[in-house]
């Protein structure tokens, strides 16, 4: 079976939830995130189809959520204090 296949086959199992159930889901681990509820902000951007392409393959790899990984980079971008 190719890994194609095996992505697919993962996301099919997957359960199903709804936007707004995954952000209203608590945040388990995370290292210095507070376990109290987050208050997220919904936002629109464009982004090129090639890095979002790798983006969902990653969150089926990583069996985490888009928003998550890309809350994620934008810590290590910002802890980083790249200006």
């Amino acid at each position: 079976m190719s890994k194609v296949n095996d992505i697919k086959t993962m996301k099919r199992l997957q359960k199903q939830i709804t936007p707004s159930q995954a952000l209203a889901e608590e945040v388990s681990g995370g290292g210095n995130i507070l376990q109290e509820k987050l208050i997220r902000k919904r936002v629109s951007f464009d982004l090129r189809t090639d890095l979002h392409k790798e983006l969902k393959l990653q969150s089926l790899l990583q069996e985490k959520n888009i928003y998550i990984l890309i809350e994620e980079a934008i810590e290590e971008y910002l802890n980083k204090g790249v200006k």
